[in-house]
């Protein structure tokens, strides 16, 4: 009887503490129709979401309080990033192939509206500029690759920058030779670095110095091959907790891991197999936004993945991000 009583309190405290938490998380199709969606970016004080089509050039705005979408067609190549300026509400600093641009989201449509800002890689004319990221001292972090041909791409053709508003003539080098640069995050007490160079299939870590903006030290956290996990990491973001959160090109779901010690902690399945970046937003930056991709799939597959080339958005995950950094550059809007 008493064992009886005892599974009774077990069952009872179980199910008072799964109530506790936080619902199931709920996948959510934002926008669908593209091709290479990217680089989700969001502007809490604009309560807009941006993002890239890396090869349908195009640049777009999602208005998270009436759900409207918003595009501008770029059309000087791939463009794989796009990150706000700080201090000017609808000013962003996108790449095209690899150079970068300032582009006024108001502005006329047409070439007036972009203003070349840099330009890496001289002498590479078949690398593009890939993934970045801006840290908490408003420095763009953004890094190339190599040529692309049939999904394969040239390997250690890429470098990591580090641009600011005094070197953009001439961004420091910081990782070479690089194959397919991409994810990027920080720790909350910017003591680490978080990288990823996707055909490595590796998350790596830094020791960071966030007032020279030097890096030392780098190892493994996270292997893919070790932990079984399919596909290459891409894009990457990090929670409140200090977790990593890690789209799976080619894996078909977003991952947790646990930033001190490499453990896989979660995984999160969507209806697309090439899932390309992460990134928070909401005005509480609850919700987890996810980009994926059509590019490459063959009629079956499309059929397979009829929802591949979405922006989705997964809510309740019982994790929340914070405010995605935004690049500085004094008087950007006369530039």
């Amino acid at each position: 009887m008493w064992m009886k009583s005892i599974i009774l309190t077990v069952f009872l405290v179980t199910t008072a503490v799964t109530s506790l938490r936080s619902t199931t998380p709920l996948i959510k199709n934002v926008y669908r129709g593209g091709e290479h969606f990217e680089g989700p970016h969001f502007a809490k004080d604009e309560g807009a979401l941006y993002w890239v089509d890396i090869s349908q050039q195009k640049v777009y705005r999602l208005n998270v309080d009436t759900g409207n979408v918003t595009k501008r067609d770029i059309g000087y190549g791939p463009v794989s990033l796009v990150v706000r300026v700080r201090d000017h509400p609808q000013l962003l600093l996108l790449s095209a192939r690899s150079e970068l641009y300032f582009l006024s989201w108001n502005a006329t449509e047409g070439d007036s509206s972009l203003r070349l800002l840099s330009a890496v890689d001289i002498g590479l004319p078949d690398n593009r500029i890939n993934d970045g990221k801006v840290d908490t001292k408003g420095r763009l972090w953004f890094g190339t690759m190599g040529n692309e041909v049939n999904d394969r791409v040239e390997k250690d053709q890429g470098t990591l920058y580090m641009l600011t508003e005094n070197n953009y003539i001439n961004p420091e080098t910081k990782v070479r030779p690089v194959s397919i640069s991409n994810g990027i995050a920080w720790t909350a007490d910017n003591k680490f670095m978080f990288y990823i160079d996707s055909p490595t299939r590796n998350v790596d870590v830094f020791d960071f110095d966030l007032e020279t903006g030097s890096i030392k030290n780098r190892r493994v956290l996270f292997s893919f091959q070790a932990n079984n996990v399919t596909g290459v990491p891409d894009g990457m973001t990090i929670d409140r907790d200090g977790n990593l959160w890690v789209a799976c090109y080619g894996g078909g779901m977003v991952i947790k891991i646990d930033s001190r010690a490499g453990k896989l902690m979660e995984q999160h399945k969507l209806p697309a197999s090439q899932v390309s970046s992460v990134m928070w937003g909401g005005y509480d930056y609850s919700t987890l936004y996810v980009t994926t991709s059509s590019r490459g799939l063959n009629p079956a597959q499309k059929a397979q993945e009829p929802e591949a080339g979405s922006l989705f958005a997964i809510y309740y995950t019982g994790s929340t991000g914070f405010p995605e950094n935004q690049f500085v550059f004094a008087n950007a809007d006369k530039y």
